[in-house]
């Protein structure tokens, strides 16, 4: 049995500017690197081995966690992307709000089968996240492997289990366990840097 901790990404230099990102690949701010270090220090002993989105706020995040922890290399996993969001990527919260209110609207009923327009649904998310939680614990068997992902995947898997999906604030995030029966959410959300985060949650 494996336990994933899935913590959100620290802040990206789109998240400072309140900037929708999905697919996009902004790197972390100078805020976001020293939130990271600052995150390692709340899981020393909790960690084993450290896997990350190839997005390099997902990436980075990690990559600092580990050097801090000496857990070694992180491995990435394209699976663990953000889902795309489409048209709404780049821009301000305050633009998608002015030129996709109805689709906006859509988009926090949580449905998932909604997408943002040219982008993917919440369903496909999940289709490509699963199997990768399953592949990741299998390759770390009984060991507890800390997932550096994003907040609307954290958010999309919560809601598919029935979990309560709390704010996708930096670093935040839930541990879940991983089985031949199963993924099962553990215990409540946490938090490794306290409440803090830029913008609203789904600027992701």
């Amino acid at each position: 049995m494996t336990r994933l901790l899935l913590i959100r990404h620290a802040e990206s230099v789109w998240n400072a500017e309140r900037r929708w990102q999905g697919r996009a690949d902004p790197p972390l701010s100078e805020t976001g690197r020293s939130e990271a270090s600052r995150a390692a220090e709340a899981l020393r002993g909790e960690i084993d081995v450290a896997v990350a989105s190839p997005q390099q706020r997902a990436r980075d995040t990690a990559r600092i966690i580990a050097t801090v922890l000496g857990l070694g290399d992180v491995e990435t996993d394209e699976a663990l992307c953000e889902v795309d969001v489409g048209a709404f990527s780049g821009l301000t919260i305050e633009e998608v709000t002015d030129r996709y209110a109805d689709e906006l609207a859509e988009w926090r009923s949580h449905d998932i089968d909604v997408a943002a327009p040219g982008g993917e649904t919440r369903a496909a998310m999940l289709d490509r996240v699963r199997p990768a939680l399953h592949r990741i614990a299998a390759a770390h068997p009984d060991r507890r492997v800390l997932i550096v992902t994003h907040g609307g995947v954290i958010g999309a898997l919560e809601r598919s289990l029935d979990a309560e999906a709390g704010p996708a604030h930096h670093l935040s995030g839930r541990w879940f366990e991983v089985s031949d029966e199963g993924i099962r959410p553990i215990g409540e959300r946490v938090s490794l840097i306290g409440d803090r985060h830029a913008g609203a949650p789904e600027a992701r």
